[in-house]
């Protein structure tokens, strides 16, 4: 398997965070665990569309979708050479993009863009079809921003800045939003509650600590607001299906090129693997 980022223009990263490049030669081989990170993703297809088990069966993905918002793992095999390019938007990111349905409506779902937009969906087709995708695309989402509540971005921002820690009634009143107004706008633009994205962020950030400071995971647990070691695992087997150690241990798992975002280093994996 072979993995890499892009960084988009300066233009579209209010919204899209980087793009991404999976190429697979196998037709077949183990399947793969995706977990959640409060980002949504455009799935791009130029090979053969990955499969997903959904409720015991495996389905076969459509080629181009949006991927909803997701709370707990997902698990991915290959269906012959995969090449897939990415779209890894902000958390508030794709409600910019795709402005027709409340996030939280697509949360769990694979839905195809024609399904959307479909005049996005043919431009899309018409970038991926072309010599150089990536620039096609790139222009491709310049003209379909939309404008969007610069509220939800600050909060996101904030809720980032405090490690998911946030005080969420404080918040919503520093947006002059009652706490439902604040909950419902969230959950529309990012199809996640405003509490359940704080999880998220509290859980991601003991990968970032302990890949900036190497220390045990106890520690590293309660400098991000955890009450101890136990509490940690809770939300790692709620999110991920697995300790933080036997996560870790999956080299070519999916899994970890999402932690990996966040910090934790191939040189660090050894010392990792072990403390947990």
């Amino acid at each position: 398997m072979r993995y890499r980022e892009i960084q988009p223009s300066a233009r579209l990263r209010s919204f899209i965070e980087s793009y991404w490049i999976l190429e697979q030669d196998a037709h077949a081989g183990a399947p793969q665990r995706v977990v959640p990170d409060g980002h949504p993703e455009l799935i791009l297809n130029l090979g053969e569309p990955f499969e997903a088990l959904r409720e015991g069966h495996w389905e076969r993905q459509p080629r181009c979708f949006l991927a909803g918002q997701i709370d707990g793992p997902l698990l991915l095999r290959p269906n012959g050479r995969a090449r897939i390019i990415g779209v890894r938007f902000q958390p508030h990111g794709a409600a910019q993009l795709f402005g027709g349905a409340p996030m939280h409506e697509l949360a769990g779902r694979f839905t195809p863009v024609e399904g959307l937009a479909s005049t996005l969906s043919r431009d899309l087709e018409r970038a991926l079809d072309s010599r150089d995708p990536m620039t096609n695309l790139e222009r491709v989402f310049e003209r379909g921003e939309r404008p969007h509540d610069p509220r939800i971005p600050a909060a996101i921002h904030r809720i980032t800045l405090e490690r998911g820690q946030s005080d969420l009634a404080r918040l919503a009143r520093d947006l002059s939003l009652s706490v439902r107004q604040f909950e419902r706008r969230f959950s529309a633009s990012v199809g996640l509650s405003p509490k359940l994205f704080c999880r998220m962020r509290r859980f991601l950030q003991v990968f970032q600590v302990i890949g900036e400071q190497p220390s045990k995971w106890a520690d590293a647990a309660v400098a991000c607001g955890y009450y101890d070691q136990s509490h940690l695992i809770r939300d790692c087997k709620e999110f991920t299906g697995e300790t933080p150690a036997l996560v870790m241990a999956e080299e070519a798992d999916l899994a970890r090129h999402f932690l990996l975002r966040f910090g934790v280093s191939h040189s660090s994996n050894t010392s990792l693997r072990r403390s947990m």
